[in-house]
């Protein structure tokens, strides 16, 4: 049986409960440096780990982490999509309904999960920006009623600045080249990040 915690770390930097980051890397390599790390390390404590990765990926990433623990690993489609189209709604089922199996019902003492956003290169227009700046920002007020840490992944690699500056404003900690920062730039509302 696991010792369990109730910390998290990312690349050896101590996080709180209710921490909400994003974190920018460049390719799929640098990305599981931090990734599988964060996972196993949650998976070792017996914390509830979720990871929304990119489509194909599922069954990799749960043999690379030796498929133990309370770990769920779900896809664009098990989270943002629906039938390919970007639908915030089905990301806060999927989220409420593993919190109520595995934080509420007190299978795990705390949660951490992982989304790779990825899949939103193949759907960017100028309107997907305002609503996913939204939904980060939902998410922060969301998670801050649990004992969980969320990380957001945005490959540097597959977005630019239209993406990146609000992404940067709609998160309270960014990650990027190793640091990890109290972001002076969160603004709390969509109409503070995104004009319209």
């Amino acid at each position: 049986m696991p010792e369990t915690t109730m910390a998290a770390t990312l690349g050896g930097v101590s996080l709180d409960a209710g921490d909400h980051l994003c974190v920018f890397y460049r390719g799929q390599e640098e990305r599981d440096r931090l990734l599988l790390p964060f996972l196993a390390e949650g998976l070792r404590a017996g914390h509830a780990v979720l990871y929304l990765g990119r489509e194909g990926e599922k069954d990799t990433i749960a043999a690379r982490l030796g498929g133990r623990g309370n770990l769920e690993i779900g896809e664009p489609e098990d989270g943002h999509l629906r039938d390919g189209r970007y639908s915030p709604e089905d990301l806060f089922e999927r989220l409420d309904d593993w919190v109520a199996r595995t934080l509420s019902s007190g299978a795990a003492p705390f949660g951490r999960t992982a989304g790779d956003m990825s899949w939103a290169s193949r759907l960017m227009s100028p309107g997907l920006v305002p609503e996913l700046v939204g939904e980060e920002i939902a998410v922060t007020r969301w998670l801050r009623q649990y004992p969980l840490v969320v990380l957001c992944l945005y490959d540097l690699d597959l977005f630019g600045g239209e993406l990146i500056i609000p992404m940067v404003k709609a998160h309270p900690k960014v990650w990027m080249a190793g640091t990890l920062v109290e972001n002076p730039y969160y603004l709390r509302s969509t109409e503070s990040v995104v004009r319209r």
